[in-house]
């Protein structure tokens, strides 16, 4: 894996944030804030590809591998890796298609396929044939496409879907989407009330326009809804099954789950979310305590005086994001 990684570390695009070392999610945020808010941005188009890692063609994957490593013995060990196939319902089953998740190097070949598939595509057609700027951003399977002109977001819209299926790849086209997004997205004078833009989600966040304090155009990110549900689900199903511990221990736990989703959603505009998180954690906690038979009942005025039940706020961890 650490040989393959330093082979096509040097070929991969500065587009490609997924599984390359010293590139992270907030990276890629990053990188797609500045250009909405610097670039000639107007069309943002999200797109989702419906179960990448089992679609993934081992014919095509091999010549990938090939057109930039040529020690016949890697590619022969890359080949039997491939041909091994999964094991399902206690049988190995013979796959032509797709890579085993949390295999040690479905990451890299799975980044690679799509740098072939997407990212080379995108600098070398795409962007010189648009009419204005054109850029994309990827994280793993996810990415997001900005362009200036609708004709050009129209074009990468149809082309996508051709070249897609060329690779046996297929958007999920309840998720796939073209929007109007970006400071010349903005209604008149900027009356945001009036009518704001679309909203679309990447990794995990919302992206919303809106406005700086000192009265420019912003994006917003907040915690998507869909992160918000699948975290507190967490939090529901790891108090369900431990109402027996000690509420001190309980409380470590319950702050250290926060403090990893403030790590990651600890963005500028987050703050008041977060909270919103916290207070639902401490909602589930109290009908936990509640739900376990005692002759006490905990209000919030009582459990607000107690240090155990005490949990840390959010706040902002990525102010250059």
């Amino acid at each position: 894996a650490r040989l393959l990684e330093a082979v096509f570390e040097a070929d991969f695009l500065d587009c490609s944030y997924g599984v390359r070392p010293g590139r992270n999610p907030h990276h890629a945020l990053r990188a797609l804030r500045l250009h909405i808010v610097t670039k000639k941005v107007s069309y943002v188009h999200e797109a989702d590809i419906r179960s990448y890692f089992t679609r993934i063609d081992h014919r095509w994957l091999y010549k990938m591998v090939a057109h930039r490593i040529a020690d016949p013995v890697i590619l022969r060990l890359i080949a039997k890796w491939l041909k091994a196939g999964v094991m399902q319902d206690g049988a190995v089953i013979d796959a032509k298609e797709g890579v085993p998740q949390g295999g040690p190097i479905s990451p890299v070949l799975s980044n690679l396929y799509l740098h072939f598939t997407l990212d080379l595509w995108f600098a070398k057609k795409i962007k010189p044939q648009a009419r204005g700027e054109a850029y994309l951003v990827r994280f793993a399977d996810d990415f997001v496409g900005c362009f200036q002109y609708r004709e050009d977001a129209d074009r990468y819209q149809r082309q996508l879907r051709e070249r897609f299926a060329r690779f046996n790849l297929e958007l999920a086209e309840d998720k796939t989407r073209l929007l109007a997004f970006g400071r010349f997205a903005a209604p008149p004078q900027g009356d945001w009330r009036a009518q704001r833009p679309e909203t679309f989600e990447f990794l995990g966040f919302k992206h919303v326009c809106g406005k700086a304090r000192n009265g420019r155009f912003a994006v917003i990110r907040l915690p998507s809804l869909k992160s918000r549900r699948k975290f507190l689900a967490q939090t529901h199903q790891w108090l369900t099954e431990h109402w027996h511990w000690r509420r001190r221990e309980q409380q470590e736990h319950l702050s250290m789950q926060l403090r990893g989703f403030y790590q990651y959603f600890g963005l500028h505009h987050c703050e008041r979310h977060l909270n919103a998180v916290r207070r639902e954690v401490q909602r589930q906690w109290k009908h936990r305590l509640q739900s376990q038979g005692q002759r006490r009942k905990w209000s919030w005025k009582r459990l607000r005086g107690r240090p155990w039940f005490d949990l840390p706020f959010g706040s902002v961890v990525h102010p250059t994001v």
